[in-house]
């Protein structure tokens, strides 16, 4: 039915993997403090769009230092890959890292090939690892640079991938997230087609409601999230602030088809569970989850389930929320975004609320703290991305302090 992958931790003596630095790129703009405090604030960046829009925060092009010309050609012509190396940039400045060329590796994912230039017919190659590419060489990176490209899930496998690199040994430090830039005809038209789009709404912002009664799909956004990864004793060592611990992960399959999701969410389920017994803790550690809700009907009701299955009695006091009422859909950039609000969250003790939630949903039976933020303790974190295809991931945060 599952099966589980790589990204486990587990309290063995294995290698520690903290988050130190953060990079943000969303539909709020170029800057992790203005998405966050968005975010917290419960406002949301959804609006109308013109198909020819180039204002707004996104970088058209970049200063390199000492990029070759290929990796400055990629930035300056696809919002993938411009996406990526600005929230990479933030994530070292966050980090107080300026140089990690010979123990450092990415790990940037993204969905699909650089959209924007393939419309364009740009006459180079575009390919899924664009943005890795374009980061390993900006830094000058000497380990590894992969690109996972794992549907929606793409973010929070990324992020799993980097923290293998780290407890392998092959790297000190890893630049790991994802970039998405999906707002193009052939990728609207087909998610219409699908029926999962948003629709029937009367203000943009309010299109996207996630686990409400009213839901009718989301909507598509852009942006990016990279996070600095590093072995604990490294970051210790050069007196870094440690924003939280990336405790253990996992990956499942849902075997239910395509663009199908199983109604009960067992694959969830038996990977939540899973992740949590190789950690070694308990379902009362757990606080907080950040959710996938994409507002679609199957897909809340299907994670819902799952996360009553996997806690038992013990959900009912879980705060479990989603951001995609905010700043949509980011599809390949979602887990990442979403798992950078999560580390967030236990940096300032708060959950970000589920916006646009007024009616609830009798059949997503879960707190999904609507419409306003929620101060609290929060020692652990669980973030869930699904993607499709089948792709399961599951990470734990823990708060270090």
């Amino acid at each position: 039915m599952s099966d589980s992958a790589s990204g486990h931790a587990e309290p063995t003596g294995r290698r520690q993997v903290v988050v130190t630095g953060i990079g943000l790129v969303t539909p709020f703009g170029a800057g992790r403090e203005i998405s966050w405090s968005a975010i917290r604030d419960g406002r949301s960046a959804v609006d109308w769009f013109a198909a020819d829009d180039r204002s707004g925060s996104r970088p058209r092009r970049l200063r390199w230092a000492g990029a070759s010309a290929p990796a400055e050609l990629l930035a300056s012509v696809e919002p993938v890959v411009s996406m990526a190396v600005v929230a990479a940039r933030e994530a070292m400045a966050h980090a107080g890292l300026t140089d990690i060329s010979e123990h450092g590796g990415c790990v940037i994912g993204t969905s699909k090939l650089g959209l924007r230039s393939f419309t364009r017919a740009v006459p180079h190659e575009f390919w899924p690892n664009a943005a890795a590419l374009a980061v390993a060489s900006n830094w000058d990176l000497r380990g590894p640079a992969l690109c996972p490209v794992a549907a929606c899930a793409t973010g929070l496998v990324s992020l799993i991938r980097g923290t293998d690199l780290i407890r392998s040994g092959e790297c000190g430090v890893v630049l790991a997230g994802s970039s998405d830039a999906s707002l193009v005809p052939i990728v609207l038209g087909s998610f219409q087609r699908l029926g999962v789009l948003a629709r029937g709404f009367e203000e943009p912002a309010t299109a996207c409601r996630p686990f409400d009664a009213e839901r009718s799909g989301f909507v598509i956004g852009e942006g990016a999230a990279v996070m600095v990864l590093e072995d604990r004793e490294h970051a210790v060592a050069r007196g870094a602030n440690i924003l939280a611990e990336f405790v253990a992960a996992g990956l499942a399959s849902d075997p239910s088809g395509l663009t199908q999701i199983d109604p009960d969410g067992t694959s969830l389920a038996w990977l939540i569970r899973d992740v949590l017994r190789r950690a070694d803790v308990s379902l009362d550690e757990i606080d907080a989850i950040n959710l996938h809700g994409t507002a679609t009907r199957a897909n809340d009701i299907a994670e819902a389930r799952a996360v009553r299955s996997a806690f038992g009695s013990v959900a009912v006091r879980l705060a479990c929320s989603s951001q995609k009422g905010a700043i949509g859909h980011l599809l390949g950039a979602a887990g990442s975004v979403e798992s950078a609000f999560a580390v967030l969250a236990l940096r300032d003790q708060v959950v970000p609320p589920t916006i646009n939630l007024r009616t609830p949903d009798p059949q997503c039976d879960l707190d999904y703290v609507p419409n306003e933020s929620r101060p609290m303790r929060l020692r652990n974190v669980l973030k869930l991305s699904l993607g499709f295809g089948g792709h399961v991931a599951v990470g734990l945060f823990r708060a270090t302090s």
